[in-house]
């Protein structure tokens, strides 16, 4: 595995210098950034292959900054640190778009082996992205690997839960999902609260994809029971 670019954000000096000698005996580059605007600049100045983030930052809540980072075109994987431990916080975290999430206190090999797993992800998905073949679907075109996706061969930027709604639907055409299927198949767990974060997501994707998404001719509602997209 080549060695890859690290962005540690963190606002806990003591931490970052930690896991900077952490991760460059590891034979990483490593930009630090100790607050969520810095983060932000990393982002676009130094092109970094993984993010560690840590939630709670003085300028940008942790979470917040890591939607703001899935509302941008490109991809990188996010491991997020946080003391806090509860259920409600790793779901917060993973559905906003979160690759991996490690709790504080943790053990330095434990930290390395998430960073490991991370960029064998990186390393597979570049493996296979040359020989794709995409999902055809209408005018809808989808590159798993590579993330990507074409609308009747123009280019659309989608979110990572938009990218896997899409790819969801588009890889069972006609089939019928309810609400409850698509938060456990897109979001990875049983949801007890509002499942309209399903409607809301759902609207987004289709003023991506459909020529006019209050006339929706591709991802059409099914009255009483969910969503299909078309099968041709």
């Amino acid at each position: 595995m080549m060695n890859k670019h690290i962005l540690l954000v963190d606002d806990e000096k003591s931490i970052t210098s930690a896991l900077s000698v952490l991760f460059a005996r590891s034979g990483h580059e490593v930009t630090v950034a100790h607050t969520g605007r810095e983060a932000l600049a990393a982002l676009v100045a130094k092109q970094p292959d993984l993010m560690v983030l840590d939630v709670g930052l003085p300028d940008i809540d942790g979470f917040e900054l890591c939607a703001q980072v899935r509302e941008r075109p490109f991809y990188i994987p996010i491991l997020m640190l946080t003391a806090r431990d509860t259920s409600l916080d790793k779901v917060t975290g993973l559905e906003l778009g979160a690759d991996a999430y490690l709790t504080k206190p943790f053990e330095p090999g434990e930290l390395l082996a998430q960073v490991r797993a991370l960029f064998r992800l990186i390393g597979q998905r570049e493996t296979t992205a040359d020989e794709e073949r995409p999902l055809t679907i209408g005018p809808l075109m989808l590159w798993e690997a590579q993330h990507r996706v074409t609308v009747s061969g123009q280019a659309m930027e989608l979110t990572p839960k938009e990218f896997d709604l899409l790819r969801l639907f588009m890889r069972r055409p006609g089939t019928v999902f309810g609400r409850e299927t698509l938060l456990r198949e897109v979001w990875g767990y049983d949801y007890l609260g509002d499942s309209r974060t399903v409607d809301v997501h759902i609207q987004r994707l289709r003023s991506k994809i459909e020529p006019d998404s209050s006339k929706p001719t591709l991802l059409l509602t099914v009255r009483g029971f969910g969503y299909r997209l078309i099968s041709e």
